[in-house]
């Protein structure tokens, strides 16, 4: 099987690339942006650049998102044509977004599967406390029109959870195939300094959003340390909001003289909390990778107050690590975490469940080893990309099938 992967960036598809070439179960090739190419052409095998088109100061604000998009895949389209007199492809495998296939379909005698997180922000989710701003909304109306064209014009879409399709019109659903993708995490010893006989409870997202749950997380923080007050929480995480509009909020509702440098600010500041040394609070950004595994194998158990997402990495990486974890039972998480089994979970706002659980694990925390000892288990039973890629390529091969079958 040859099958082409399309992303910008490498995202989704690197770890499945890698495995199915190293491993001889496919002959895949990459084709990123020519930076991304030039930074990783001597790591990764089989990368393929393409170029990438300057922005165009005369957009249209509310489509320029469109029209970037729409450019990229016009030079992804020569990068396809290019290759394909040196090879063939069974099969196009195209990031909705970063690989955004809109100017492929009808123009190669290939089928085309597209990887969609989510059809929109709006399906997405954000906190009503910090609503969509005009210019947002009107975006997020061709990003969901964009998003139900390529449902209907590639042969099949990949969506990472069960929860992601439940996004889509249900007239979709059988076009659409929920599979999150594999992981290949390797664990070391930490080197994470932490204060001896303290129990550390550890939050991690991308983005510090409401969103993600950063502000709920400080909220439950607070409350636990009514009860248990030699508990320290560290905090991981980018305070530049990604995903949501906090940051929209903040601009409009504080004069630019007095306005929180970031949303994680903006929480701190109103809930009183100081962060240094002998805090109870602790932030921690890192550029390496090896440094936020070493902050996550450190942590004692981590809370997951999830509010929006359709499949996030940041809690795969908690269960491949065995961590103890308590998660909020919404978006997708239910479908990942069981509770009492590898991990504990409890409605959002039910403020009372969240800090007896944490509670409990910080009073006795060998009573609920099984839990991270059920999560590294169950991670590695559904998610290592040993046990994914087979599932990936019985999904390839049978849009190829139909192809041919002329069955779509």
């Amino acid at each position: 099987m040859r099958i082409l992967f399309i992303h910008e960036g490498l995202g989704q598809f690197q770890t499945l690339h890698e495995h199915l070439n190293s491993e001889g179960l496919a002959h895949s090739w990459f084709l990123c942006t020519a930076g991304v190419y030039n930074a990783n052409k001597d790591k990764i095998p089989n990368l393929v650049p393409f170029a990438v088109a300057g922005e165009n100061p005369n957009s249209y604000f509310y489509t320029k998102n469109l029209e970037a998009r729409i450019q990229r895949s016009f030079l992804i389209k020569q990068a396809i044509g290019e290759l394909l007199k040196k090879t063939g492809i069974d099969l196009i495998v195209a990031h909705g977004s970063g690989g955004f296939p809109l100017q492929l379909f009808d123009e190669f005698d290939i089928p085309i599967i597209t990887y969609i997180e989510f059809p929109s922000f709006g399906h997405h989710g954000h906190d009503p406390k910090y609503p969509q701003p005009d210019y947002a909304t009107f975006r997020d109306k061709v990003f969901e029109m964009t998003s139900y064209h390529q449902v209907l014009r590639s042969d099949l879409v990949i969506v990472p959870s069960a929860y992601a399709r439940d996004m889509f019109p249900s007239c979709l659903h059988e076009r659409i195939v929920p599979q999150m993708e594999g992981f290949d995490i390797t664990r070391k010893p930490s080197t994470f300094a932490k204060e001896e006989g303290v129990f550390h409870i550890g939050f991690s997202a991308r983005d510090l959003s409401s969103a993600k749950g950063f502000e709920q997380f400080i909220l439950i923080a607070k409350e636990i340390l009514k009860v248990r007050p030699q508990v320290r929480f560290v905090f991981c995480g980018a305070p530049k909001v990604l995903y949501s509009y906090e940051e929209a909020f903040l601009q409009n509702n504080f004069p630019v003289e007095s306005r929180p440098e970031s949303f994680m600010q903006y929480v701190l500041q109103r809930e009183g909390i100081t962060l240094g040394e002998g805090a109870s609070f602790q932030h921690v950004s890192f550029a390496g990778y090896d440094d936020f595994a070493s902050y996550v194998e450190a942590m004692d158990m981590f809370l997951y107050p999830l509010q929006f997402g359709s499949a996030n990495w940041g809690l795969f990486e908690l269960l491949f690590r065995g961590k103890k974890i308590v998660a909020s039972d919404r978006c997708f998480v239910p479908e990942v975490i069981r509770h009492g089994y590898n991990g504990l979970l409890c409605k959002y706002d039910d403020m009372a469940s969240w800090v007896r659980y944490a509670t409990e694990i910080i009073d006795a925390p060998h009573s609920f080893a099984h839990l991270g000892e059920n999560a590294l288990a169950d991670a590695h039973q559904r998610f290592h990309i040993r046990k994914v890629a087979p599932r990936y390529l019985s999904i390839f091969d049978t849009v190829i099938q139909r192809r041919k079958l002329g069955v779509f």
